[in-house]
């Protein structure tokens, strides 16, 4: 079968050209081919769906494509959460197609770093794109120093080659407006949250620092905004930044995302937080992964880039550093143990926040 249906199930292409082209052989014919869902969080509001579809052809060769379907928000199935008189605005705004128009722009990048491969991009109308990427074949080794080093150093250079003009830092202020203040921030105060087994009591100062932190948000919000500003990738996290097995880049970047400027720093946040949000960093490891990634980025800048770094770092992840949202889940060994390392990782944003922030806003 050489037919693949897409998000429209009237639409169905000819994946023929598409393998013949990805593999260099123009008289390749396929043999067969399979479609295997690829998990993505649900919290990725413009992806509709990620697949892996790969097959073989009559000579025995291999292919494979990474399948992206993204859509505007109105498409949304959780668009009746915002509230109706901001559906119209957050529509509008919400930038669904910035891994898209990376490969648009046709941007240069710093050496070392690339984009997969784009071999075709359907257009299915209504704010609906599927996009067709190579499936690349990813180093599975565990990120050491020299890795994040390296990854900091190219954020940086991403970062200096794109400046944008001055403005305000709209992601990070919908962050604070919309979730953060009204969930996040209140499901933390209350002392009945901190009661449940996988936290550590009302009582622990952890609890007490998140409302600390979070008294400073506006005038760390309006800090931020007088930063000098950039264009960056907006969740360059190590999951998004791929070693390929074939040695044709330092990192593969996918999953570009934000879409609109931001301060100095902002892509250092999730360099850092990434792999404890999937619990895989002990928070003791995050000192030296900190001091790395922020020396690294500043030199490849030409300037401190730690109040943008820790700042963006705090509005974006500070209350999302603890999963409150499973906190329903039975408390198995496995989730007792993401929590201690989430937790940790809010002890030590707290002290980024301390030692680096919080001076600058006295």
């Amino acid at each position: 079968m050489r037919a693949h249906r897409t998000a429209r199930q009237d639409q169905v292409m000819d994946l023929t050209d598409l393998v013949r082209t990805s593999l260099g052989a123009p008289e390749a014919e396929i043999a067969e081919q399979r479609v295997e869902p690829i998990h993505h969080p649900t919290g990725m509001l413009s992806t509709a769906g990620l697949s892996r579809v790969r097959g073989t052809t009559t000579t025995g060769r291999t292919w494979s494509f990474v399948v992206k379907s993204i859509h505007s928000v109105k498409h949304w199935p959780g668009l009746d959460t915002v509230p109706k008189e901001l559906q119209d605005d957050f529509i509008a705004g919400f930038p669904w197609r910035t891994d898209v128009d990376a490969y648009l722009a046709d941007e240069p990048l710093p050496e070392g770093l690339r984009l997969p491969r784009l071999y075709h991009l359907d257009d299915l109308g209504d704010d609906r794109l599927v996009a067709w990427m190579e499936d690349v074949d990813a180093c599975a080794k565990p990120w050491d120093l020299d890795r994040y080093r390296t990854a900091a150093r190219l954020l940086g250079e991403l970062a200096a080659s794109r400046p944008a003009a001055p403005g305000t830092n709209l992601g990070l202020h919908a962050v604070y407006q919309g979730p953060t203040l009204h969930l996040f921030i209140p499901t933390l105060a209350d002392p009945a949250t901190w009661r449940h087994p996988l936290l550590p009591g009302p009582d622990d100062p952890l609890r007490a620092d998140l409302l600390t932190v979070a008294e400073y948000f506006p005038a760390l919000l309006a800090g931020l905004d007088r930063l000098p500003f950039t264009r960056c990738h907006g969740d360059a996290s190590p999951a998004n930044l791929l070693v390929p097995m074939d040695g044709s880049a330092e990192f593969v970047a996918i999953d570009w995302s934000w879409g609109c400027p931001t301060g100095i720093g902002f892509d250092l946040g999730q360099l850092l937080v990434g792999q404890s949000h999937d619990g895989v960093t002990e928070p003791e490891d995050l000192p030296a992964i900190h001091e790395t990634i922020l020396t690294a980025y500043s030199d490849a800048i030409g300037t401190d880039a730690s109040f943008g770094y820790i700042g963006a770092l705090l509005v974006r992840s500070l209350f999302t550093a603890i999963p409150v949202e499973r906190l329903g889940e039975d408390p198995t060994p496995e989730l007792a143990d993401l929590f201690r390392k989430r937790i940790g990782l809010a002890r030590f944003a707290v002290e980024l926040f301390t030692r680096h922030v919080r001076p600058h806003l006295a």
